[in-house]
């Protein structure tokens, strides 16, 4: 997904409307190289060898 893309998707709430993370705690955005942005949590998250996501708390 792109930052465009998000935003369009954003753009139908209000601004004061809350977000969900479905029980993740958002941390911050970090830019990771020239043109990815990660969207980190306080909890580890990551796909295991199997292809799982795993999250951590």
């Amino acid at each position: 997904m792109t930052v465009g893309e998000f935003r369009k998707e954003l753009a139908a709430f209000k601004d004061d409307d809350e977000l969900s993370f479905c029980g993740l705690d958002f941390y911050r955005l970090k830019r990771r190289g020239e043109d990815l942005v990660q969207v980190e949590f306080d909890q580890q998250v990551y796909t295991d060898d199997d292809g799982k996501v795993v999250i951590e708390n």
